[in-house]
């Protein structure tokens, strides 16, 4: 991505930044928040948001271009439940050879003493530490000090990256109401996103300003939202982030002037060949020759295409426990079989391996699990998904298999799987399918009973359970 700017970089005459403002100055606390024992526009509420602001831009150097998100948090505890928003986290993307950094973090939390004076208790470093998402993400989390109810909880951090891909989105709603939510979009002319609202709760305002970053001519995108409600979820929902009040971007194209203009969306038929050109994805299929014996072993006197299926279905899911982690991308598989874990991609890619090695058609279909949110067709970007299972074609049949689950039967996903449509990544095969169940979740009760003279049943009653009860 650097290297797209090197043309812009020399023609560039440097500048401050003409960054924003935080709408209230930090450590400056309205002595009406900290007397505020219940907020007015929802009595329920255990805590309020007081002002949520965040700023993303784009800064160019003469070495380097790089992406810093800045974030000032300020929330008000009014019941004991929620001083669990004392506990913050910062997820930061991770590439391996690179990765996202925190700088100037500080968070201070305020109590009255006597009702009139304020007492500042600022966070030690002890309090904060790494911990590891899964393959891409790191959360950097952090506990703010002596939270109680009536306390105000102040933070604020910068994020700084080299990945213009992870441009911030901005959610204006949380579970508890928010007062004020603002967030400045800062995109240098030369990159075009692609940004999409959801939700039900409109902006208070927005507006797009001509600014300046470094000398770089920039739109400044500006929101404002006021008296958030709390996200309230509801029965059958799939999750969330589906639903919840927020703004996404997208980066879609970059046109420096001069240079050829660079898509980056492309298109998914794009993403499905990057895939296949991927050592972490096909190919750890086609490769991992080593497993060509074990498949060997699993199939000998087999003929039946459907006993193959099932017998390698089966040494996978005996042989490697999922570790809770869901990806699409694949590990080494030696490695994997001698510590007998792994993710989700890690399993069902392995899956395929010994399927395609049994001589069987088998595809990748990537998904966006439930709790992971729906997939917007219309931006191809493989950050919508976080998950992959494997396609058999047998004739006019085509099953599908997930190896991450011990109890459920060749040609049942997991519910976690049930989201509407997959992309099938092949190169023969590609396109969109639907992934629905094939099986129902069912328990029979069967009982054997007797009454006894004194009025009392006697006897056995046995539960069987089938589908996706016998996975519970």
């Amino acid at each position: 991505m650097k290297a797209l700017f090197s043309g812009l970089i020399a023609a560039i005459f440097f500048l401050p930044a003409t960054a924003q403002k935080s709408p209230v100055k930090f450590g400056e606390i309205p002595m009406e928040d900290m007397t505020m024992t219940t907020y007015p526009l929802d009595s329920s509420a255990s805590a309020v948001v007081l002002v949520d602001y965040g700023e993303a831009y784009i800064l160019s150097t003469s070495v380097s271009v790089k992406m810093t998100f800045e974030r000032h948090v300020r929330i008000k505890i009014l019941k004991q439940e929620g001083t669990q928003w004392a506990n913050a986290i910062i997820p930061l993307y991770d590439a391996g050879t690179a990765e996202e950094n925190v700088s100037n973090l500080k968070a201070v939390t305020y109590n009255l003493e006597n009702g009139k004076i304020i007492v500042e208790s600022k966070m030690s470093k002890d309090a904060v530490f790494r911990e590891k998402f899964n393959r891409f993400f790191i959360h950097k989390k952090f506990t703010l000090p002596d939270v109680k109810v009536g306390s105000v909880l102040e933070y604020s951090y910068m994020v700084n990256s080299d990945f213009l891909l992870n441009f911030p989105n901005w959610q204006f709603q949380k579970d508890i109401p928010t007062r004020l939510s603002e967030y400045w979009a800062i995109i240098p002319d030369f990159c075009t996103f692609e940004k999409y609202m959801q939700g039900y709760v409109p902006v208070t305002s927005y507006e797009v300003k001509n600014l300046n970053i470094s000398g770089i001519a920039s739109k400044g995108h500006h929101y404002v939202c006021t008296n958030v409600p709390a996200f309230k979820e509801e029965p059958y929902m799939t999750s969330e982030t589906d639903y919840i009040s927020k703004v996404n971007f997208a980066l879609s194209q970059i046109s420096i002037p001069g240079q050829m203009v660079h898509d980056i969306m492309g298109s998914w038929q794009k993403l499905s060949s990057r895939l296949m050109e991927d050592d972490e994805f096909y190919g750890a299929v086609k490769g991992s020759g080593f497993l060509k014996s074990t498949v060997a072993q699993l199939t000998q006197g087999l003929t039946d295409p459907m006993e193959k299926i099932a017998a390698i279905h089966k040494y996978v899911k005996e042989t490697v426990e999922w570790d809770g982690n869901k990806d699409f991308y694949a590990g080494n598989f030696k490695k994997i079989l001698e510590v007998k874990k792994g993710s989700s991609g890690d399993i069902n890619l392995m899956l395929a391996s010994m399927l395609q090695k049994a001589g069987l058609d088998v595809d990748m279909v990537l998904l966006s699990t439930r709790d992971h949110g729906f997939v917007r067709e219309q931006y191809p970007m493989s950050k919508q998904f976080n998950y992959v299972v494997c396609l058999v074609r047998l004739g006019d049949k085509s099953i599908f298999l997930d190896a991450t689950e011990k109890y459920l039967p060749v040609n049942v996903l997991p519910e976690r799987c049930l989201n509407g449509r997959g992309l099938i990544v092949s190169p023969r095969n590609f396109g969109w399918i639907n992934v629905d169940t094939k099986t129902k979740a069912r328990t029979t009760v069967s009982a054997d009973l007797q009454l006894q003279e004194d009025g009392i049943l006697k006897g056995k009653v046995a539960f069987t359970h089938d589908g996706y009860d016998a996975n519970r």
